[in-house]
């Protein structure tokens, strides 16, 4: 039920540009999100908002305000946002917020609160934030979002990053632990360098031009020999 403070609530608690902070669950869980209103028509109290979500959806919703029951329903027509797997979570043709305003003083501040129309949800609540308040610091509200919505993509994109590189990793350790096949052409010597090197068998340091000379007569001897 209204609570008795409704009294003071005023018929364009939902004006163009006001902002409402808040929060609302889903599966068991607080979700922040902000209300935005983009639009409100005097005369048949109709108000078009956008619900802000942490992740960066936008929920595009419309509604009219029940001035004698301080009774707004607010039904999605159109979800916009960055990531489809926030998106899918919001993908229901009867999402809607459906509550009652009531203010706690006579200071103006406004709560907007009731239930979350969706499978998964739960309740949600919204304060309507000082105008004057926006006036002076107008970029808060996006600064907060922004980094949110950061924090989130981060949350995305690291495990994916950490698991490229385990692969990468993983694959490096395997290569250099492969067994390396010799190459015939080549003999492993015990030196100063630890090189391979390469031996070619038909050429030897230590035979003499002396040595190669008698080789070659001794060819030609036994040639000539064999031809008488």
């Amino acid at each position: 039920e209204p609570p008795l403070t409704q009294a003071l609530i005023p018929g364009d608690v939902f004006a163009k540009n006001s902002l409402w902070k808040g929060a609302y669950e889903y599966q068991g869980k607080k979700q922040p999100a902000m209300l935005r209103v983009t639009g409100f028509q005097v005369a048949n109290s109709k108000v078009n908002a956008t619900m802000i979500d942490h992740s960066g959806v936008e929920l595009h919703l419309a509604g009219t305000y029940k001035k004698e029951d301080f009774h707004l329903l607010l039904q999605v027509y159109q979800i916009t946002g960055p990531v489809e797997i926030f998106v899918n979570q919001f993908r229901d043709d009867h999402w809607a917020l459906d509550g009652h305003v009531s203010s706690e003083s006579s200071g103006g501040t406004f709560i907007y609160q009731g239930s979350v129309k969706g499978q998964g949800f739960g309740q949600f609540g919204f304060q309507r934030l000082d105008l004057r308040l926006l006036e002076s610091d107008p970029e808060s509200i996006g600064r907060h979002f922004a980094s949110n919505s950061s924090s989130v993509a981060a949350a995305i994109l690291v495990p994916f990053i950490a698991l490229i590189i385990a692969g990468f990793v993983l694959y490096l350790y395997k290569h250099r632990r492969r067994p390396k096949v010799p190459f015939n052409g080549y003999a492993g010597h015990e030196n100063t360098n630890v090189r391979a090197t390469f031996e070619n068998p038909m050429y030897d340091r230590n035979i003499q031009p002396t040595d190669i000379m008698a080789s070659e007569a001794e060819f030609t001897v036994s040639t000539v020999c064999t031809a008488v």
